[in-house]
């Protein structure tokens, strides 16, 4: 469920990102979002003044998260790949959900695939500078990838204080040379 925001515009992209996400991406209509969100369907059009305009709203809002992930994931003193595996502090934001709910717009929507696109691209490069090299980033984002689908999705056999925290012993150890 999405965290509670104080407006109504926040309050309707949230109930968009929810329908997105349950719908798989398909067929949400503006009548649902303005149920969803606890406002008229003039409220939402009042905010967000066309379907196409309520999508720019939620790839604004990922832009926005984005960001800001980068920027932590760049200053983190543990370094990106450490920080991009720590897949306990990323499952259940708003940051999965609103990823979640861009990947289901990537289907349709050019802009959210070019982000998508570029957030794997940012996540590589920073990965890569901190590991210097590329096969071991790469490599990382997909072991790490497969660990949060694993999570995600059936959550089991894996936990993630258990395998992370053997993965990044084992990745550490391949990046200082031990």
């Amino acid at each position: 469920m999405a965290q509670h925001r104080t407006s109504a515009r926040e309050s309707i992209l949230d109930a968009f990102v929810d329908l997105l996400i349950e719908s798989n991406g398909a067929g949400v209509t503006l009548d649902e979002v303005a149920k969803r969100a606890g406002v008229t369907k003039g409220g939402l059009l009042y905010h967000f003044g066309s379907r196409k305009v309520l999508d720019t709203g939620l790839l604004d809002r990922f832009e926005q998260l984005a960001n800001e992930d980068y920027a932590r994931m760049e200053a983190a003193p543990e370094g990106a790949a450490t920080y991009y595996a720590k897949l306990a502090d990323y499952i259940g934001t708003d940051l999965e959900r609103v990823c979640i709910a861009t990947g289901m717009l990537a289907k349709r929507d050019a802009r959210a695939a070019d982000l998508v696109r570029q957030m794997r691209t940012i996540h590589f490069n920073l990965m890569n500078a901190d590991l210097g090299d590329p096969m071991l980033a790469r490599a990382t984002m997909l072991i790490v990838d497969g660990m949060y689908y694993d999570l995600a999705t059936i959550g089991e056999p894996f936990t993630p204080e258990l395998d992370v925290a053997a993965f990044l012993s084992r990745m550490l150890a391949t990046k200082s040379g031990r």
